[in-house]
């Protein structure tokens, strides 16, 4: 029988948080396949998969640009509409690997139907001809179940990393052992991707390791506060959103993008300067939360997402099938 799934999103090599909850908040079916470069695996699995499906609504996690390129071709076999909810790794190329996977397949943003991206800044480096069909989603951080019972009985601090190049965690770290604060640090997601920072492990600093959602989201009900960054611009972290989703002070990096989406909510740091850092080690222990900025971000996100909603209902009115609540 045709699975009758309107929406399906997909995604390949590395499955986000923001995707899972994009198939929640749109009622769509997820299709992950855990590949490396050429992506052959997941290429065949796409298109047999879609193919089974014929779903109205194709949403891709970029920045994978073979996946953009197959999915042209896909809408013309089942004709389907795309949505390209684009990273901003896809559009700025910082190694020879997105030079050669991501900078060619930018072009083909104007095959897609609507192109999403994640913050008003990213705006600045979306290709002009597809901006009159951009949307801006913030990640569904208030469909994040945050009702966790814990037992807590120590203060400490989490940094949910990625282990990514634009990531100031050794910054962090450095600044956590220096600080007078006894608070410890833990660091969430998997050390190996970057086996030089273990070695900083002290007291104050533990790394976790990779942690399942549960344990994750139990770590994060327990914190005094959540510390994340980037040192690059049009960058959004799902850690911040996690923070406001569980009501925690929140630090981040002090970038034009950061400041222009939090600036009633976070406090920011200067990744550059120690002593910076260790002020904002000290300020976001006695940090207060605003619920009103809260609020705001709230709103915000919700009505974000009912755009999209809405622009896929005129999708599937066209087919005549059933609104997203």
């Amino acid at each position: 029988m045709q699975d009758q799934t309107n929406i399906t999103i997909i995604a390949w090599k590395k499955l986000s948080r923001r995707s899972e909850l994009l198939t929640q908040a749109l009622n769509g079916k997820l299709l992950f396949f855990k590949d490396n470069l050429p992506y052959i695996r997941a290429t065949i699995k796409t298109f047999t998969s879609v193919l089974r499906q014929k779903p109205q609504v194709l949403l891709l996690q970029l920045p994978q640009g073979p996946l953009l390129l197959e999915a042209y071709f896909l809408k013309k076999l089942v004709g389907c509409k795309i949505i390209a909810d684009v990273h901003t790794g896809f559009l700025i190329n910082t190694d020879w690997k997105g030079l050669i996977l991501n900078a060619p397949f930018v072009k083909l943003l104007s095959l897609a139907d609507v192109v999403i991206a994640h913050n008003e800044t990213q705006l600045d480096i979306i290709p002009k001809n597809v901006k009159n069909k951009t949307l801006i989603v913030y990640d569904p951080w208030d469909l994040i179940d945050v009702e966790y019972k814990i037992n807590k009985q120590e203060n400490y601090m989490v940094f949910p990393a990625s282990f990514a190049p634009d990531e100031p965690l050794r910054e962090v770290i450095e600044a956590v052992n220096a600080s007078v604060q006894p608070e410890k640090l833990y660091i969430t997601g998997n050390w190996k991707r970057a086996p030089e920072l273990k070695k900083y492990e002290t007291e104050k600093i533990r790394f976790t390791g990779f942690l399942s959602n549960q344990e994750f989201n139990k770590l994060l009900s327990g914190a005094s506060a959540i510390i994340t960054g980037t040192t690059r611009e049009y960058t959004t972290m799902m850690a911040a959103w996690e923070a406001i989703a569980f009501n925690k002070p929140l630090a981040v990096t002090a970038t034009r993008t950061l400041k222009s989406m939090y600036p009633h909510y976070a406090i920011f740091y200067n990744w550059k300067n120690k002593q910076n850092i260790i002020k904002m080690i000290q300020t976001i222990g006695i940090t207060k939360t605003d619920p009103i900025a809260r609020e705001e971000l709230e709103q915000k996100t919700i009505e974000s997402r009912n755009q999209l909603k809405q622009k896929i209902n005129t999708f599937r009115e066209n087919h005549s099938v059933p609104k997203t609540k």
